[in-house]
């Protein structure tokens, strides 16, 4: 079994706080080919992302997999899921926590656990599942650069990260103005004063959903809102707008891109 490193630090959304955690990647995990190793065309990174080009999704996939992330962001404002950890509740952690079930094989059992699905229109991603080839459960980068054999060893891919690394290596920006958004795609905001970053998960239709970014213990909730209602009643650090400096744009994770 390898030790993989500890998790990079990362930002809770609202109080900018860093905290690692760790991880462990086993034999069985897509990782390991068997006694072979790894040839030089499974991790190459075409476009020099960061991510193997056998972990990124092509054609109807992507479509398919930013449907399902959608919907399962969608199902925590009904219910938040019981394998969805009180210490990973944040508006960071429902990404990673959508990002990951949206690779999920969705059959009855792994259905089971939602109070409420809104149902996707896509059917699953057809060329993988979670977790992923080459680099496993270690989805999430904490720096730049094209992918490259160790990059897991040396923490450039983790398991669990907050929305700064997310935003700024595990996504692209596609643009500042809410007109380029697609369903499944990001809204990433930043408070310079708190020195925090916050997301927003655009659902199409003019929606968002996101987590409040606060403990359990302190009313933390996922809530569901019209782009409308944020431009008019929200704290107007958080309009998804490009005239408003503290919203740094459309994001698309780069497994999409």
């Amino acid at each position: 079994m390898i030790q993989r490193l500890r998790d990079q630090l990362w930002p809770m959304c609202w109080l900018g706080l860093l905290l690692g955690l760790g991880g462990w990647v086993s034999a069985a995990d897509p990782i390991f080919t068997g006694t072979a190793p790894l040839s030089v065309s499974s991790v190459a990174d075409s476009d020099r992302d960061g991510y193997p080009d056998a972990a990124e999704l092509v054609g109807q996939d992507r479509e398919r997999f930013a449907d399902w992330f959608a919907s399962i962001a969608q199902s925590q404002y009904y219910g938040m899921n019981k394998d969805w950890l009180p210490a990973d509740r944040d508006c960071g952690g429902l990404l990673r926590y959508a990002f990951i079930n949206a690779l999920m094989p969705h059959n009855a059992a792994w259905r089971s656990k939602f109070k409420f699905l809104p149902r996707p229109q896509s059917g699953d991603v057809q060329a993988f599942g979670y977790p992923l080839p080459i680099i496993s459960r270690s989805v999430f980068r904490t720096a730049g650069g094209a992918y490259q054999v160790g990059d897991i060893e040396a923490g450039k891919l983790v398991g669990r990260t907050g929305v700064q690394y997310l935003a700024n290596y595990s996504m692209v920006r596609v643009s500042r103005e809410m007109a380029a958004a697609k369903r499944g795609d990001l809204l990433i905001f930043i408070r310079p004063d708190l020195r925090s970053y916050h997301s927003m998960v655009y659902l199409g239709g003019g929606n968002v959903v996101y987590h409040t970014g606060a403990s359990p213990a302190e009313g933390g909730e996922v809530r569901l809102l019209t782009v409308q209602s944020l431009l008019r009643y929200a704290e107007r650090a958080f309009h998804p707008a490009s005239s408003n400096p503290n919203f740094l744009g459309v994001y698309r994770w780069k497994i999409l891109n």
